[in-house]
């Protein structure tokens, strides 16, 4: 990913692919690999994040919402807080579909 301080200009969502994710005390837990849009707006909503694992076995993917991710330019990743990392630890189910989060439907 590009080191430039990317909080305060737009960004490809190319960029944003490969971003670390953060827990709350900086240490990286996963990657952000792919974004979902609204279609009518084109506002990013929802993260799939590559969490855990060792050398591609174990890692899970998540779906995160976005408005959940601060971008730490110090650290060139987006953190979690510690209620998202709670809530990541609670589900059975790790990947939920967008569109059923859209729904309403877990």
């Amino acid at each position: 990913m590009n080191q430039a301080n990317l909080s305060n200009i737009p960004v490809e969502d190319e960029e944003i692919r490969g971003t670390a994710i953060l827990n709350p005390l900086g240490r990286q837990i996963g990657v952000i690999q792919r974004l979902y849009r609204e279609a009518a707006s084109g506002r990013i909503v929802f993260a799939d994040a590559a969490v855990g694992g060792f050398l591609g076995f174990g890692t899970r993917c998540y779906v995160l919402p976005w408005e959940n991710l601060v971008f730490d330019p110090a650290l060139q990743g987006y953190r979690v807080s510690q209620a998202e990392m709670d809530q990541i630890a609670r589900i059975d189910k790790p990947y939920v579909s967008p569109k059923r989060l859209l729904h309403g439907r877990w």
